[in-house]
């Protein structure tokens, strides 16, 4: 080996001896940890003003089912909707804020891990992430957007950490780390959290009749059948209900199952919307009327239970597979609530509609309508997760039963009262003189007010035309300003009837809602469900007889009870006439008794007297007032 190769040889040994120096000292190196530095740092600083958010969404994975859910209220058109919900109107504005106002300042905890691999284990993959394939550990993304769609808020949400109530599992969607993170977000993603639940927004008290028409739709014969008509009415609030045609003797009305059914009326609950076709729409805001224009909107309302049949008159009336029920309040508002179609469905079928997963159903038969809500009953046994997400409803994703609801109001002021009637203006009497007191001299004047007191001397007793026609104007003039004060209010009441049901239609006329089997089977109750057998009175207590002499007071009608024997009582005889005293003055066409004879007795008592006992006798109550006849 010469000297130049051996010289090479000893500078490659020393680069090797320094290159491998040199990683050995790198390798001894700390690793500098990436994340650690954004612990106790806000996830959005620059987000501090809630009132930017103009949309949220709400997007889980159900791990069961394999099925996605998003939910979204955004601020379009001057007014909150749901785009996730066929844009039905969003109650979001109180909502939103307060969620909005719980993600301010949300801040960085422990960091749990900065691998992709561990999201699974976390529960933290996207769950609109569909390059990965992996059906456990999606958590739920929840995004606040402000107008414009430019993002806020965007976070992926995972499991709660053991053992620690508040703290969850959480990333940004744009990175991988995963941190210990508290989060206090009281946030729904359930669709009746975020409208107006409340479906007909009826005052009990303005109830006043209640009509259940039951029916069933004969599909093969094109005919209704299984008819029978139920009316409740009542007076006022403070009156019982009556059930026309009931048989007071031998039924009375049932009136836990009549105040089941008014509280359902009341606190109805919307469960699900589809939108109505926007001719059907249209023309029900325009004049709260169903018309069909073309052969769609036909078989949009028969797939949901809904038909227009002829009427004789040649116009067009809705049918429904289980008929209505009206529900008619003292503003003059008819609301008429048709059935329609039964069908099966998870809470998002039910809630929006998933086209293949509604499974319809015949409508139960009679003596079975209980069967849905024994679906219903028997769905709610599924399990739910054990870790609850912030936002996550209790969904239950077993089938449950629900039907079509079909809504229409109108106006019918019969229901408000009659009208005020307009007093009659009394006549002049043609002989009656007119005055002219102001044209004559002052001697005239005196002198005629001489003759008048004459005159009136002189005619006493006579009728005074003048007089009377005076009293008769002033009554006439005080009934006419009451007539003029009833009718204003007779007239707003009205115009406010007219505006709540304008105002209802543009409510109801866009969509189909979907209310729970379990709710129309206490609205559309069978007769023989509002009535029950009256009470039979014992033996000896409902029929008066010697046995029984007490009847109707109570304390002594009770059998076997032996009253005291009472007196009987003598009508006093009638005090003479004074010997010397002038008999009254008789008036006008009755006679005197002759002279120096008494008077004979009276056989029987004044008149007056007579009318005032026969009245405490049998005092019969007044019949109130009979309705117009309820719409049908």
């Amino acid at each position: 080996m010469n000297e130049t190769t051996r010289t090479l040889t000893f500078v490659g040994i020393a680069v090797v001896a320094l290159i491998a120096a040199f990683v050995t000292d790198r390798a001894s190196q700390p690793v500098e940890l990436t994340g650690y530095e954004n612990v106790g740092q806000e996830f959005y600083p620059d987000f501090t003003d809630p009132t930017q958010a103009r949309s949220l969404r709400v997007v889980s994975y159900d791990e069961d089912s394999a099925t996605l859910k998003v939910f979204n209220v955004e601020f379009k058109d001057g007014a909150w909707r749901i785009p996730s919900h066929h844009d039905y109107p969003a109650d979001a504005e109180d909502e939103l804020a307060e969620t909005a106002a719980s993600l301010v300042g949300v801040v960085r905890g422990a960091l749990e891990s900065r691998r992709k691999s561990d999201h699974e284990r976390f529960g933290v993959i996207d769950p609109l992430d569909e390059s990965n394939t992996n059906l456990q550990g999606r958590g739920q993304r929840l995004t606040l957007a402000k107008e414009g769609g430019a993002p806020l808020v965007d976070f992926i949400i995972g499991k709660q950490v053991p053992e620690q109530p508040g703290e969850y599992y959480v990333r940004k969607v744009d990175e991988d780390s995963v941190y210990r993170t508290k989060l206090n977000v009281d946030l729904s993603s359930d669709f009746s959290d975020w409208i107006e639940p409340d479906l007909l927004k009826v005052d009990r008290d303005r109830l006043v009749e209640i009509i259940v028409n039951k029916y069933s739709i004969d599909e093969a014969n094109r005919s209704l059948k299984d008819k029978e008509l139920s009316t409740l009415k009542r007076q006022n609030s403070s009156s019982p209900w009556e059930l026309e045609g009931m048989n007071k003797e031998t039924e009375k009305l049932n009136t836990a199952d009549v105040n089941q059914m008014i509280n359902t009326l009341v606190d109805l609950k919307i469960q699900g919307i589809r939108p109505k076709p926007a001719a059907i729409a249209a023309e029900l805001k325009k004049s709260g009327q169903l018309q069909l224009k073309n052969a769609m909107d036909f078989v949009d309302l028969q797939s949901k239970g809904f038909i227009v049949a002829r009427t004789q008159s040649g116009g067009q009336m809705l049918v429904s597979n289980e008929g209505e029920v009206i529900v008619i309040t003292n503003q003059g508002v008819v609301y008429s609530l048709y059935f329609g179609e039964i069908f099966t469905g998870s809470t998002l079928d039910i809630e929006v509609g998933n086209g293949s997963k509604e499974q319809k159903e015949k409508s139960p038969k009679k003596g079975s309508e209980k069967e849905a809500d024994q679906k219903e009953t028997a769905s709610a046994d599924k399990k739910e997760d054990a870790v609850e997400k912030p936002g996550k409803t209790k969904e239950d994703d077993a089938l449950k039963t629900s039907r079509y609801l079909f809504v229409t109001v109108t106006f019918d002021p019969s229901f408000i009262g009659d009208p005020p009637q307009k007093p009659t203006e009394p006549k002049k009497p043609a002989d009656l003189k007119e005055k002219a007191d102001d044209d004559k001299p002052a001697d005239a004047k005196s002198d005629d007010k001489k003759d008048e007191k004459q005159d009136q001397k002189a005619d006493e007793k006579k009728p005074d035309p003048a007089a009377d026609y005076a009293a008769a104007m002033k009554k006439y003039e005080s009934e006419l300003k009451t007539y003029e004060k009833q009718l204003k209010e007779y007239d707003e009441k009205v115009i406010k009837g007219q505006e709540l049901v304008q105002q209802l239609n543009e409510r109801f006329a866009d969509w189909y809602y979907v209310i729970s089997a379990n709710s129309f089977e206490k609205l559309r109750m069978s007769r023989s469900a509002l009535v029950e057998p009256a009470d039979k009175p014992e033996e000896g207590q409902g029929k008066p007889g010697p046995g029984n002499p007490g009847l109707g007071i109570p304390g002594l009608n009770l059998p076997g009870m032996k009253l005291p024997a009472q007196p009987t009582e003598k009508p006093a005889a009638p005090k003479p006439a004074p010997a010397k005293k002038p008999a009254p003055a008789q008036p006008e066409g009755e006679s005197k008794p002759a002279a120096g004879k008494p008077e004979a007795k009276p056989k029987s008592p004044p008149k007056e007297s007579a009318a005032k006992k026969g009245s405490e006798e049998k005092a019969p109550q007044a019949k109130p007032p009979e309705k117009a006849a309820s719409p049908e």
